[in-house]
Formats: structure tokens, C-alpha cells, sequence
């Protein structure tokens, strides 16, 4: 259900609870206007990906939870307990500075 100023008053069926948190989302159910980032659990480093090169490469089918495990700092080179975040981009805004994310390489 949609307020006239297009506000959610209804949950979506994918939404995020703070119980669940957002690893049980896979890349398709994202929408469209939603953006990935990665941030590290060691130095706080934070960055925006590329989820459409993601899912081209390893599938929108996984859930965040499968790819957490894949994700390493582009500082300070940690693997592990590093996490995801959600942003969502203004509708009025272009997003250009989405990074790629080549095979094998840190996020």
C-alpha cells in the first residue's frame, strides 16, 4: 500500500527486519533504485559495488549471506565478518560512481 507521496505504509514481502538483517535477500530482489555497498569489519572501510556485475558473475540467485563470505578489504585486506549495506539512490539523481567489481579482486 502506497501513501499519495509514494511512502511505503505497508512492508514490502523483502523487507528488511531487524532480526533478519539483509543477508537472506539475493540480488534479484533488490529493487531497482537500492544499491550495494561492503563495508570492513576491521577498518571501517565502506564502498559501493556494482550489484549488476555481481549478479552477472556469480548470479542473482545467491543471497548476500553466500557472498559475504567472498568479500575482502580493498584497504586493509580482511576477509573475515566483513558485512553489506543497502542505500538506495535518489530518483532525480544519476549514479555513476558505482565501482566494478572485477573477478578475483577486493571489494
Amino acid at each position: 500500500m502506497r501513501h499519495s507521496r509514494s511512502i511505503d505504509l505497508v512492508p514490502e514481502r523483502h523487507a528488511i527486519g531487524a532480526v533478519n538483517g539483509i543477508g537472506h535477500l539475493r540480488l534479484a530482489d533488490l529493487d531497482g533504485e537500492q544499491i550495494l555497498g561492503a563495508r570492513c569489519a576491521a577498518c571501517d572501510y565502506k564502498n559501493w559495488v556494482n550489484r549488476w556485475e555481481i549478479a552477472r558473475q556469480f548470479g542473482s540467485e545467491r543471497t548476500l549471506d553466500e557472498l559475504r563470505q567472498m568479500l575482502r578489504c580493498g584497504r586493509c585486506g580482511n576477509k573475515g565478518n566483513n558485512g553489506w549495506r543497502l542505500g538506495r539512490i535518489d530518483r532525480d539523481s544519476e549514479w555513476v560512481d558505482v565501482q566494478s567489481v572485477p573477478h578475483r579482486s577486493s571489494i
